[in-house]
């Protein structure tokens, strides 16, 4: 599996900076070796490694790349809210149909929302 290190100079050396320029998980871990034929679970979490230690990792809908300027962060945090936001709807329904169809025996989770 890269390092972040490796990640990074691959992005920077392959020209993967800016949302134009955007590589995708599969090409990513082809080229690492690490490809499970699938959703390619490790180099995801590589790229979610170097986010959370310092590395602006833009994800669009159709790859990677390195974040170039402001417009490409704002981009980027709508797009990751806009996600949290379905998953949360998606929780809520889940959580609502359950209750609903279980009055004897209900969940008592709480709902959760997306502070603005």
């Amino acid at each position: 599996m890269p390092t972040i290190q490796q990640l990074i100079q691959y992005l920077r050396a392959n020209n993967h900076i800016g949302h134009a320029n955007a590589v995708t998980a599969t090409d990513l871990a082809n080229h690492f070796g690490i490809s499970d034929g699938g959703v390619q679970v490790e180099m995801r979490n590589v790229i979610r490694e170097a986010i959370s230690n310092g590395e602006l990792i833009g994800s669009p809908s159709r790859g990677f790349y390195l974040i170039d300027n402001l417009a490409e962060v704002d981009e980027n945090l709508d797009s990751l809210q806009s996600r949290a936001e379905n998953i949360l709807t998606r929780r809520r329904n889940t959580l609502n149909n359950w209750n609903n169809q279980n009055q004897a025996n209900q969940s008592t989770r709480t709902d959760l929302f997306v502070k603005p």
